[in-house]
C-alpha cells in the first residue's frame, strides 16, 4: 500500500484514487456545479484558472485539479476557434458539392451513345 500525500490539503491518504484524497474529492465534487454555474451565468467572457478562483473566491488549486480530473475543458469556454472550424468545414462542404454537381452535369452533357468499335474505327458512317 502506497502512502501520498494530497495535493490539495497535504493529507496522507492510500494511493489506490490518484494525487487527490478522497475528503478532497468529494469536496470537487460539490465544488464543480457550482464553478460550472458560475461559467454559464459568465458565459460571454473568456477565463482561465486564475480568473475562475479569483471571480469565486477559491483555492486556484481547486479549480486547476477540476480541470486536471476532466472537470472542466480548458477550451470549452471559447466558442470562437469551435465556430470559426465548423464554419470553414461547411464551406469546404459546399464547394465539394457544388463541384460534384458541376462535374456530374458535364459529364451527362457530354456523353453520346457509342459502342467501342465505333469510338475505335468511326462510325462507318461516309461522309
Amino acid at each position: 500500500m502506497n502512502l501520498i500525500t494530497c495535493r490539495l490539503c497535504g493529507r496522507l491518504f492510500s494511493a489506490a484514487r490518484g494525487k487527490i484524497c478522497s475528503t478532497c474529492l468529494d469536496e470537487l465534487d460539490d465544488l464543480y456545479p457550482k464553478v460550472r454555474e458560475f461559467l454559464r451565468d459568465h458565459s460571454k467572457e473568456a477565463f482561465n484558472v486564475e480568473d475562475i478562483a479569483e471571480g469565486m473566491d477559491i483555492d486556484i488549486r481547486q479549480v486547476q485539479a477540476l480541470v486536471e480530473l476532466g472537470y472542466l475543458d480548458r477550451d470549452a469556454g471559447r466558442g470562437g476557434a469551435g465556430d470559426d472550424e465548423r464554419r470553414r468545414k461547411e464551406e469546404l462542404a459546399r464547394q465539394l458539392q457544388a463541384s460534384l454537381d458541376s462535374s456530374a452535369a458535364s459529364k451527362t452533357s457530354e456523353r453520346t451513345v457509342s459502342t467501342y468499335g465505333q469510338e475505335r474505327y468511326g462510325s462507318g458512317r461516309k461522309k
